[in-house]
């Protein structure tokens, strides 16, 4: 029952390791589109702007933000599908935690049956020994 139990609780160990690594990810890939939005955004005010208005630039800059508008369309897909991983991997980890509650409630309750017994075979090995005085 203890090796069980310590099993569990590597397992559990190792499910938090997974939802905080998940939850990294989740917020490095928030960031990303904060940084592409805010580039999307430049690009759009420097076109208005300036020499990027007309000619060879403005065509580079139009380009530019179509490939800006595509990374964030990216981003946004893997975003999403990383909450979602998010999401479950702390539903795992959760879990993994009420089991490891379980078992050592289990093991908790063994170990004072156990106790418990020990107890009542003294009583009893007590008892036999004082009947056999004279």
């Amino acid at each position: 029952m203890k090796a069980r139990l310590e099993k569990l609780k590597r397992i559990e160990r190792l499910q938090k390791q997974l939802h905080d690594l998940s939850r990294w990810k989740l917020t490095h890939l928030a960031e990303q589109r904060e940084r592409l939005a805010t580039a999307h955004i430049e690009m759009i005010q420097a076109l208005g702007e300036g020499l990027l208005s007309f000619g060879g630039a403005a065509a580079a800059a139009t380009r530019r933000i179509r490939s800006l508008e595509l990374e964030i369309s990216a981003a946004e897909v893997e975003h999403a599908a990383q909450v979602k991983q998010t999401f479950a991997q702390g539903a795992r980890s959760k879990m993994a935690e009420h089991v490891v509650e379980r078992a050592e409630e289990a093991h908790r309750r063994e170990v004072d049956k156990r106790s418990l017994n020990e107890l009542i075979e003294q009583s009893v090995q007590r008892s036999q020994q004082g009947s056999h005085k004279p």
